[in-house]
This record gives structure tokens, sequence and C-alpha cells, in this order.
């Protein structure tokens, strides 16, 4: 007998590995409810490709492409089971993992989602393990860390409508922001310390691979939680993430601008050491040249 959850794929141009994605969750001990599948006007051959799995999910075809936020709201908004599971299209899952979590849910009812560690895996790197991270997550961990990987996440359905869901305009860092407004809201989310989760990142088109999408994105959430976060961080501390992020993306841009970018950020952070050196005027200023 199948357990109350949903799966939901959103699926945009993997098809040279989503067969072990799809078999990783048709082997789980515990099987789900229902699988869905949301092809992200992914073009070419996809729908064809997607069609050999219409016995065991449903799949939903959507005209234009929206980004993995939107896309796993639509399959959440269609979810009909209590909770929800979500993974990428090119990552997998142990064949426990279903259990495990859903035990771990229905045994603790005030818990709104329980996530996992998780194992980053690839052709061209060594396999690194991430299971060092606080059992019950604080508005204040979420400030300091994006902790939540939502390819190890089962929450309950009713959590993540209540709240929204993911915000459709954030399409790098989606899963802190809505980790973050998940704890804003007040719902408790919880660890397992076992990595029940293998994420690719050998691909080269992987969204962490963008250093624009990278510093828009975590940009994006600070100013958009940036009273929250400067009321745990403190100011000094928020403005020092900011110049951190513009510093990591520097490094990942790897040519003549990331260089500038790393300059600035250090030149900045050298300054902020003496004085508040972001007012909330410029923060504005910089929030709208992102957008």
């Amino acid at each position: 007998m199948a357990i109350n959850v949903s799966v939901i794929i959103p699926f945009y141009q993997r098809q040279a590995v989503f067969s072990q994605t799809i078999e990783s969750v048709l082997k789980q001990t515990e099987k789900p409810r229902e699988i869905i599948i949301v092809n992200d006007a992914s073009g070419g051959n996809s729908s064809e490709f997607l069609s050999q799995f219409s016995e065991v999910a449903t799949i939903i075809e959507l005209a234009e492409n929206v980004g993995v936020s939107e896309a796993r709201n639509i399959g959440a908004n269609m979810a009909k089971s209590k909770y929800l599971a979500f993974l990428d299209s090119d990552d997998i899952w142990e064949p426990e993992k279903l259990a495990i979590q859903y035990a771990y849910l229905e045994d603790n009812s005030d818990v709104d989602l329980v996530h996992t560690g998780c194992r980053m895996f690839g052709e061209l790197r060594q396999d690194t393990v991430y299971n060092n991270k606080p059992l019950n997550l604080t508005c204040k961990d979420i400030c300091f860390k994006a902790h939540v990987m939502f390819q190890s996440v089962m929450m309950k359905t009713s959590s993540f409508r209540r709240v929204g869901g993911f915000d459709p305009s954030i399409r790098h860092t989606e899963d802190w922001e809505f980790s973050l407004r998940l704890a804003i809201g007040g719902c408790t989310q919880h660890f397992i310390a076992i990595p029940l989760v293998g994420i690719r990142r050998d691909l080269n088109d992987h969204l962490s691979g963008s250093w624009v999408g990278y510093l828009k994105g975590h940009l994006k959430v600070m100013f958009k939680h940036k009273s929250v976060m400067r009321n745990h961080l403190g100011l000094y501390r928020y403005q020092e993430k900011l110049l951190t992020y513009i510093q990591v993306a520097g490094y990942r841009q790897k040519r003549l601008l990331g260089k500038a970018l790393i300059a600035t950020a250090l030149t900045l952070k050298a300054l902020n050491k003496l004085t508040l050196l972001i007012d909330r005027e410029s923060e504005d200023t910089l929030y709208q040249q992102i957008r």
C-alpha cells in the first residue's frame, strides 16, 4: 500500500540522466501515492521522452518556461497527498528515503518539514557528504546559512500551501528563501543526519554554476527579508554577508569582471569595519539594479 506522499519533480532538459532519477523513486521501499513530473517547457524531444513514464507518473506540460520555483508550485498545488517530497530531475534518492521521513513526520505531528543529509556526487568530483546541520532549525540558523536542500525535503502539504509555496520571482537560491519564510511563518523544520539524497554536481549548466544567478538569488533573499535578517544578524553582519556574496560571485566569474567584484567587496569590507557603510537608500538602489 502506498504512503500518503506526492513526489514533485520539475524537469528541464535532463534526458541524459533522468532515468536514474525516476528509477530511484520507483525503487523506494515505501512507494509514494503519486509522482508528478512538471516539464518546464524543455522543448526538443522532452515531451516524447517523458511519455514513457506516463504509466507511473502524472506529467504536466508547460507551454513556457517558468523556472524551478513555479514548476514546483504547479506540481505541489495539484498534489492529493498529506505530504510533499521534492526531487530535482538530475538527482537521486536512497531506497529508504521516503520511508524514514514518512515515519518521522507521522511520529512527530508538530513538525512541518523534515530534511536529510545529502551526498554530492559526479564523474568529475569526489563524493562529499553534508550531514552536520542543526537538528531543529531556528529562524536565526537560516539567516546565517541556507541549510535546507529541497531535494531532501518531505513536508506537510498544508504547510506548503499556507505560506504560499516558492516565490516564483526567485529562480536561484529559492530553497533558502522558502525555508526562511517557513521559519518566519512559525513552521518547524527538523533534520535527519543520514545522507539519503545524491545531488549531481558535474553538469555544466547546473544553476549553482551561474555566478549571475548566484549573486542575484542571494541578494534578492537578503533584501526581501532584510528586517528579519538584520534582527538576527545585526546590521554589521548583515552587510558583511552582502559583501561576501559579491566576493564569491567574483570568484565564480573567474575573469576580469570577477577580479573587480572581489576587489570591490574586499575594499568595502575593510571600510565596513570602520563604519556601517551601506545605508538603506543604497541598499534599495542595489536591489532595483539586480531585479
